[in-house]
């Protein structure tokens, strides 16, 4: 993971659930350190208050333009990063993610202590006194029930591979568990997050055993806001949950506001416009071209930091014309990330040169590509690639894509650069369920337009995106060796030999081009300036937790 650097409308995150001392022996405890890990190390965690210059006021509902539909409340069941952005405040995870920055923290949250026994069981210990949104107590087996959930591909098939060398569960007293796992695994820690990881949130067992299928709609967890109401395609709204464990500024509970609510305005115009208007307080991302004037308007703070994202242009490599390499490098080193970024992206991005993101702290690189080690514009190197394929004259292919959002200006520059090398792009944009039914499903189609978002560590990405077995891999690349180095990885607690094994894998994926990697693109959290205490995190979050209202 990379360092983030400073750009414009940035505010410094300070951190809820930090010392430093604790912050070392807690990076240690997950390979960070790059050191071997102690035999037995117990990690306890402190919380350290935050100072506001203003006096803090309780009360008051905020109202949020979200800028896409959900599918489902049941975190446990979505891949969907709108959708993460609201479980975010309906639930906790065992863990969390701070940013501060310039690094991405693993910090407790449903957790209190975590003690690590040699490099496979770790000991968690609970808060007590927790309780559900339905009054039903959290406690040690709530812990054990939601990871057996999440590890049956059954139930929880899109995050059941997180969970895959959890081995044992053991309930040592109500609110202590302990977890045996068949490898070392420095992947939990962003697993057991209640954001990006999913695995380790946390929703009431009596809430999905009594709604069943329909769990998504009446989601219950022990989250700062309780769940009221969806209306399709309209809005979510929450209250404030008067019983959340965690304390404020003043000494009382969390949260500062009475209530949450989601507007979805998918129109990105019509998003900005009640941004203007005062309609909303806030907006969860805006379409690129209009960050520049959101910036100058001084009722507004932007929040902009680089997401832990990647976009890409993914070849189907099980047919033909994509199955010849060459001709996927010619297309790789053919397409030129700077004019995307510019005339798509409206500079609000970095280009990437590999699948790593910048807030991989300790695995991204600033540095790469630009001694032209990974994927890069070069019109020559293209068009040697191209001679050397099955295809010297160029292909005729078709390139898949949603109709939102940013995907159809992309393809349509996309199109027009490829066919400087005589490559002819039939761009077919879709609803995003018919796009998934025909990425996933069907498969026939020879280039597909993705975006990979709130990944936090290299598994994330490589993994389940790239490995031959992985349903992600729908293009169906496969190479043993990379599947080898991710796997090694993915058990692997040394943090120096994690990364020669992640950097080894990057270089297999930039040679054989399974996909042609575009850029990282910006997250904006925009709010007007009576919005106080929000704190971004690079995972497309709206975390509500300690944000209140200065309308005065």
């Amino acid at each position: 993971m990379g360092m983030h650097q400073s750009r414009d409308g940035f505010a410094v995150v300070n951190s809820l659930l930090q010392v430093e001392e604790t912050r070392r022996a807690f990076l240690k405890t997950l390979g960070w350190s790059g050191a071997a890990l102690a035999a037995s190390q117990l990690v306890p965690f402190h919380a350290i208050p935050l100072a506001y210059a203003q006096k803090l006021k309780r009360g008051g509902t905020i109202k949020i333009g979200s800028f896409a539909n959900i599918d489902t409340l049941d975190p446990h069941n979505t891949t969907i990063i709108v959708a993460t952005a609201i479980h975010n405040n309906i639930y906790n995870g065992i863990l969390k993610v701070t940013y501060d920055g310039q690094q991405v923290k693993f910090v407790p949250d449903l957790a209190k202590e975590w003690e690590i026994i040699g490099d496979r069981v770790h000991i968690f210990r609970f808060h007590q006194g927790v309780t559900f949104h339905d009054g039903t107590p959290f406690d040690a087996s709530v812990v054990k029930w939601n990871l057996e959930r999440v590890k049956d591909v059954k139930q929880a098939p899109i995050h059941a591979w997180k969970l895959k060398l959890l081995e044992k569960i053991e309930i040592l007293d109500d609110h202590t568990v302990r977890l045996t796992f068949e490898k070392p695994y420095p992947f939990l820690r962003v697993a057991f997050t209640g954001s990006t990881g999913r695995a380790g949130t946390i929703v009431s067992p009596k809430a999905v055993e009594q709604w069943g299928k329909d769990y998504g709609r009446h989601p219950v967890g022990t989250g700062p806001f309780k769940f009221v109401e969806w209306k399709e395609a309209d809005f979510i709204r929450l209250e404030r949950n008067p019983n959340y464990f965690e304390m404020g500024e003043d000494g009382k509970p969390l949260p500062y506001l009475d209530g949450v609510y989601i507007k979805f305005i998918i129109e990105p115009s019509t998003l900005v416009a009640a941004l203007q208007a005062g309609e909303v307080d806030g907006i969860n991302n805006a379409a690129p071209q209009f960050i520049a004037m959101l910036r100058k308007n001084p009722n507004l703070n932007v929040y902009t930091l680089v997401g832990g994202n990647w976009r890409t242009v993914t070849f189907n490599c099980a047919k033909e014309p994509f199955s010849d390499i060459d001709l996927r490098r010619a297309v790789a080193y053919g397409i030129n990330r700077e004019e995307i970024l510019k005339q798509v992206q409206f500079d609000e991005g970095i280009v990437a040169y590999g699948p790593i993101s910048p807030p991989m702290t300790g695995f991204y690189d600033p540095e790469f590509g630009k001694n032209k080690e990974g994927q890069y514009y070069d019109p020559e190197l293209a068009r040697e690639f191209l001679k050397k394929s099955r295809y010297p004259s160029g292909a005729e292919v078709l390139l898949l894509s949603t109709n939102t959002g940013y995907a159809p200006r992309q393809a349509e520059v996309l199109q027009a650069q490829l066919a400087k090398l005589g490559i002819k792009v039939n761009i077919s944009l879709n609803d995003v369920p018919v796009f998934r039914k025909r990425w996933l499903e069907e498969r026939q189609w020879d280039l597909v337009q993705l975006q990979w978002d709130a990944d936090l560590d290299p598994d994330e990405t490589l993994f389940p995106e790239l490995h031959s077995k992985e349903t992600w891999n729908a293009g169906r690349w496969n190479n043993p060796e990379f599947d080898r180095l991710v796997e090694l990885a993915q058990v692997e607690p040394d943090e120096r030999k994690r990364k020669q094994y992640y950097d080894a894998a990057v270089k297999i994926v930039i040679d054989e081009a399974p996909a042609a990697v575009l850029l990282h693109e910006n997250e904006q959290k925009i709010f007007a300036k009576h919005v106080k205490g929000f704190q971004p995190i690079p995972v497309n979050a709206i975390n509500m937790h300690s944000v209140w209202l200065d309308r005065t």
